[in-house]
């Protein structure tokens, strides 16, 4: 993009030869185009602060003089509802790791921003640049270090906004972080002592400058231009443009990547004797450069003095459509919608003001003579009577009715009014949320969710816009404050990695905190909602009564702790008589199993003194049948004597007889032996086992009390 008319070379950069032309040529190129912005986000300005005698010029619309300036602001309200929306959810920085960086490092990020935020008023600055944004369609945001404060040595950072009517951009950049535009020019108005204090080097050139505002003041739509009595300020610009610039970098050979490193060359020289892999390296690197003119003289121009190469602004959008071939409409606001329908309320509401007033409210209609006291027919009130005079008739007198405004006129005018909410997407009765007093917070916050279904595309933007800002303000940090300035701020001494790009590497999220009243108490809600929910108390009130927005949070803190603490130790000496009642029949039970165990190693010292006896009555048992078998056979000896003298083979019979009947006794007897063998190998087992598991209950409970004296 050339900046220059021929002959002027597109490669030189401005000096304090060429400084007037440089500027002169950018604005006769680019001001046509960033004029038609300028015009209706002035326009959509002038609505929303109800500039009546303006909106009639525009719409070409002249009412009488009496109603030339009344207006009905209804535009303001939608405005204000996203607005405050806006600000009662408020989001703050979180800085996570990537590519393998050190999360104590990003932590310390997150506390720094965090503290630096709530200190210097960023987050106010933003919801203002909202709002702005929102009524104009487009704002600047520019974070910068402060000398002029507590700290002139480091500065303080903060946090610059551009309305729509002080800066100059590029017409052409699409891209929502302006990483592809070519220059942006901003300008403001500082009086002669002020601009010697911001540069003290350059006295001997601001001493014969003289306030003339209206030779060098090229943004007309600021509103020091229009006091063109008041000739004692300068016209300040800086000139922002995209440009090339030498930097020592590191590269390593072995990943074939390049990387950056803040604060300072000391650190590179550092990383470069500690780690083999990287090497210093110059390369060429685009960058944007800074060019300040006071009235026509150059008070500075270079590098970023910030240290930083990126796009130092940060657009805050409505509707930005850079598509669009018609430059009016390519940046537009919320008001933009709604001009019409409230410009149409405005002229219905004062139309039927006008038919009201210019018809005869109230009168009577009588014949000349017909009443006796004509003055009581002016009078208001109770108690004034008409008398008719005699040959005159009741209906020669009659009271005339006011005529009232068309019922549709009325009608038309809701419409209207309605229809400004209609075309702004904002529901008013699904925005407040009083409908339902029965509603819980979680339920409540998902009906205001789904009405913002329309307006999500500009939260989502506002939301990138922020995470813009919080790597801008860390960029800030990290090229410009010392170890000491941020271990003061934080509370602890910065990791090694804290000005490191290359293994520090972050992402910002946004996502809503704590950081307004209407936040904390969602949360403290929020947690009442999980109690009821659970039946239960999972959130104690200490929990909860911080998050509150009331007065005497400590007092009830320090209250609430001791009831807690109170309560806590009740129930741990209730735990503690559980603990001892439980012990004690856990221990009965022990005693009972030694019992057990006892009768069984009792029964089982019996068992061999049992098994003698029953030998021994066994033995008494076979004597006993030895003794009948002898005298059995004694007796078949007779009888074989007798059988034989009357055959062998009977003789033979009885005596197997015999043999087989001894063979059966000893059977029995083995029988019984192994019987009795068998059950007491069976009570030694179960004995046996009892007494194991005793000894492990045993040994439990004192490698428990071993481990806790341990």
């Amino acid at each position: 993009m050339s900046f220059y008319y021929p002959p002027w070379n597109n490669s030189l950069e401005p000096n304090q030869g060429n400084v007037r032309q440089w500027l002169d040529n950018l604005y006769s190129k680019f001001q046509p185009i960033e004029q038609a912005r300028w015009n209706q986000s002035n326009i959509d300005t002038l609505f929303y602060a109800g500039s009546q005698t303006f909106i009639n010029r525009y719409f070409n619309f002249s009412p009488s003089f009496s109603y030339q300036n009344f207006y009905f602001n209804l535009l303001q309200q939608p405005v204000n509802m996203v607005t405050g929306y806006q600000r009662q959810h408020r989001k703050s920085f979180n800085y996570i790791p990537c590519e393998g960086a050190d999360s104590q490092t990003t932590d310390q990020y997150t506390r720094l921003m965090t503290h630096v935020a709530n200190k210097e008023g960023i987050h106010e600055q933003f919801s203002r640049a909202c709002e702005q944004a929102t009524i104009t369609g487009m704002v600047l945001l520019q974070p910068y270090l402060d000398y002029n404060a507590d700290d002139p040595a480091q500065g303080q950072l903060k946090l610059k906004l551009w309305e729509y009517n002080s800066f100059l951009v590029d017409p052409y950049f699409r891209n929502f972080d302006m990483s592809d535009a070519q220059f942006v020019w901003c300008q403001e108005y500082i009086s002669k002592k002020e601009a010697e204090f911001r540069f003290p080097d350059k006295l001997q050139n601001i001493a014969p400058m003289a306030g003339t505002p209206q030779r060098y003041g090229s943004f007309y739509f600021l509103p020091e231009n229009y006091n063109m009595a008041r000739n004692d300020l300068m016209v300040l610009s800086y000139v922002w443009y995209k440009w090339k610039r030498k930097k020592k970098r590191l590269y390593s050979r072995k990943r074939n990547q390049f990387f950056d490193i803040g604060g300072g060359e000391e650190n590179l020289a550092l990383l470069v004797s500690q780690i083999p892999d990287l090497e210093m390296v110059t390369v060429e690197v685009p960058c944007w450069k800074l060019a300040v003119v006071l009235n026509d003289q150059l008070m500075f121009q270079g590098d970023n003095p910030l240290g930083f190469d990126d796009c130092p602004f940060i657009p805050v959008f409505w509707n930005y459509e850079p598509h669009i071939n018609y430059y009016d409409l390519r940046c537009r606001g919320l008001v933009r919608t709604m001009r019409d329908s409230n410009y149409l309320l405005n002229r219905r509401i004062i139309i039927n003001h006008d038919i009201s007033e210019a018809t005869i409210n109230q009168g009577w209609k009588r014949k000349v003579g017909a009443v006796a006291n004509e003055d009581n027919l002016k009078k208001s009130g109770q108690g004034w009577d008409i008398v008719v005079n005699e040959g005159y008739e009741m209906t020669d007198i009659e009271k005339i009715q006011p005529s009232a405004v068309p019922e549709s006129d009325f009608a038309l005018a809701d419409q209207l009014r309605s229809l400004i909410f209609g075309t702004s997407g904002v529901d008013l009765e699904n925005w407040s949320g009083q409908n339902d007093k029965q509603s819980s917070t979680l339920t409540t916050l998902i009906k205001q969710a789904a009405n913002l279904m329309v307006l999500q595309k500009y939260f989502d933007q506002w939301d990138q816009a922020l995470k813009f800002v919080g790597e801008r303000c860390l960029q800030i940090v990290q090229n410009n404050w010392n170890a000491e300035k941020v271990a003061l701020m934080i509370g602890e001494e910065p990791s090694p990695l804290f000005h490191s790009k290359v293994f520090a590497k972050f992402q910002v999220i946004v996502e809503e905190g704590e950081l307004t009243a209407t936040q904390q108490n969602m949360q403290a809600q929020s947690l009442l909602d999980i109690n009821a929910a659970f039946g239960r108390e999972v959130f104690p009130p200490s929990m909860i009564v911080p998050h509150l927005n009331i007065t005497g949070k400590n007092e009830a803190m320090q209250f609430l702790q001791q009831q807690e603490q109170q309560v806590a130790a009740q129930q741990q000496e209730l735990q503690n008589v559980q603990h001892n009642i439980e012990d004690a029949k856990l221990k009965e039970l022990y005693a009972r199993a030694a019992n057990h165990i006892a009768s069984a190693k009792e029964r089982y010292g019996r068992f061999e003194s049992n098994v003698g006896l029953l030998e021994e009555r066994i033995s008494e048992i076979s004597k006993n049948r030895a003794l009948s078998t002898k005298a059995k056979m004694e007796a078949l000896e007779k009888m074989v004597e007798v059988i034989a003298r009357y055959g062998e083979i009977e003789t033979q019979l009885k005596m197997n007889e015999i043999q087989s009947f001894d063979y059966q006794q000893k059977n029995i007897e083995d029988l019984e032996k192994n019987q009795a063998y068998k059950e007491a190998n069976q009570n030694e087992f179960l004995s046996k086992l009892m007494n194991g598991t005793f000894m492990q209950q045993e040994q439990q409970p004192g490698q428990s009390t071993g481990n806790a004296i341990s």
